[in-house]
């Protein structure tokens, strides 16, 4: 299994995996051999890898630790200066730069990752195969936090101002299918039939809701406000 394997991270090659999204090829086709990798393994065990990766202390706190502690001399950037090519080298560096901006050592930076679709960011993040650094991967890592982060707010946002939920329900359970196996390690068992449960309910109170896209990608293009709007017009009457 190539995901969150602390105690080895095995050789860096020199190009990462090709991750340009062309519908299934090839990104989520990575992304399906990601999920069916992390499916052989235990809740308890992917919940085990999540904690050392991702928790409070593990190896991506550290990323922000020891950058905020000691900037480019930090031991976390080694990979950076090992790579061997001009293009990887300046691609890394982009990460580094918006991890010192994290830190507060530098003016502004973008995260090089911000507006990739989340899949693409899962197989930085996940696979230590893809030849990415350790750097990259936490800012990959940090576009799918502030990407998540956007979308509930984005939800809430639907509430305000109305009783019904159907678009937050319908959101929070397109967002936790599209998670991987270790994202969802972290959830409490039986939370997705409780929010289609939710969403069941709310149907029966005010219609199926249809659309003509998912929630997470219609508000991308248009403001909760509008989604909103759209979901409470009422249909126009047939002849």
């Amino acid at each position: 299994m190539t995901v969150c394997n602390s105690s080895d991270h095995g050789p860096l090659s020199t190009e990462p995996l090709n991750l340009v999204d062309h519908g299934e090829h090839p990104t989520m086709i990575h992304f399906h051999e990601l999920v069916h990798e992390q499916a052989a393994f235990s809740k308890e065990h992917l919940y085990t890898l999540h904690k050392q990766w991702f928790g409070p202390r593990g190896m991506f706190a550290m990323v922000g630790e020891e950058i905020e502690q000691l900037g480019r001399q930090a031991p976390v950037l080694d990979s950076v200066r090992k790579l061997k090519t001009p293009q990887r080298l300046q691609e890394a560096e982009r990460a580094v730069a918006f991890a010192l901006t994290q830190s507060n050592r530098r003016g502004v930076a973008v995260n090089p990752f911000k507006g990739r679709r989340r899949e693409a960011l899962c197989c930085v993040v996940f696979d230590e195969s893809a030849g990415y650094t350790l750097v990259e991967r936490y800012a990959a890592y940090e576009a799918i936090r502030q990407s998540d982060a956007n979308l509930f707010i984005k939800l809430i946002a639907t509430t305000r101002g109305v009783v019904e939920r159907r678009i937050v329900f319908r959101g929070l359970l397109e967002h936790y299918d599209r998670l991987l196996p270790i994202e969802k390690s972290i959830y409490p068992d039986g939370y997705r039939a409780a929010q289609q449960a939710h969403l069941d309910r709310e149907e029966q109170l005010y219609g199926p809701l249809t659309l003509d896209d998912d929630v997470v990608t219609l508000l991308e293009t248009m403001s909760p406000v509008d989604l909103l709007e759209r979901v409470q017009r009422p249909a126009d009457p047939t002849s």
